[in-house]
């Protein structure tokens, strides 16, 4: 039975070493595990934003994003996937700061595979046994697949582009709730420097469009001055 369930999680692996990267993703696939992995932190968003895990495994110190920052990054749109911060350092407060942030647990390197796994697949027990994350939302009369990135109207799909599926996403995981531009750049283009507020606004303008949503504003709705907030129920 547990053989069964492991086949199903997902794991993302962010580790900047070659060798350490390529041997975990080796032995997690081993154990029946599917194994997305990035050797940095900006790939590490990027892998992130582009699917759902049932675990992530990040090293702390990496080149052009650290793991304290895309476990910022990761938190502020998903508060349920579990964790697993990998350090070289042995420094009490380094590992204080990232469970403070959010992480579930903590491992200085050198460490043990075995132990690594044990906890891992830990971590992926104990957030099965928890309520489920909803990956399937409708409202109105919109069907909005998260698991296979599908949108439909009454049965018809409704093609995004990566980036407008991601900000809708990033919408509806926090329905009701004022999100501002500062925050949409941090999950949906991860502070990228070229990208300015204005290009949310442009890309929520298109959203309203392919969802009708034009004149009535009844799914998203502007917050002057500050960002904007999915308000349409979910069924």
């Amino acid at each position: 039975m547990e053989q069964k369930d492991t086949k199903k999680a997902r794991i993302l692996l962010v580790e900047d070493e070659e060798d350490l990267r390529f041997s975990l993703q080796h032995n997690f696939r081993f154990e029946g595990y599917d194994v997305d992995v990035a050797e940095d932190g900006e790939q590490g968003a990027e892998r992130f934003h582009s699917r759902d895990y049932d675990l992530i495994i990040m090293d702390v110190m990496m080149p052009k994003k650290s793991g304290l920052e895309l476990l910022r990054e990761v938190r502020a749109t998903d508060q349920a996937v579990p964790i697993m911060m990998l350090t070289a350092k042995s420094q009490e407060m380094d590992k204080v700061i990232g469970l403070e942030m959010g992480a579930d647990d903590y491992l200085t390197k050198p460490f043990g595979l075995s132990e690594l796994i044990a906890r891992a697949k830990a971590l992926i027990r104990r957030s099965k046994l928890e309520a489920p994350k909803p990956t399937l939302f409708r409202f109105l009369n919109f069907e909005f697949d998260l698991e296979n990135h599908i949108l439909k109207q009454n049965g018809e799909t409704i093609h995004f582009s990566q980036k407008e599926f991601q900000l809708l996403k990033y919408m509806i995981r926090h329905p009701n709730k004022t999100l501002k531009k500062g925050d949409i750049l941090s999950a949906v283009w991860h502070y990228d420097r070229n990208i300015t507020t204005r290009t949310i606004d442009t890309h929520i303008a298109r959203i309203r469009r392919k969802l009708n949503d034009q004149e009535k504003n009844e799914i998203i709705q502007t917050v002057p001055t500050i960002g904007y907030r999915f308000i349409a129920e979910l069924k």
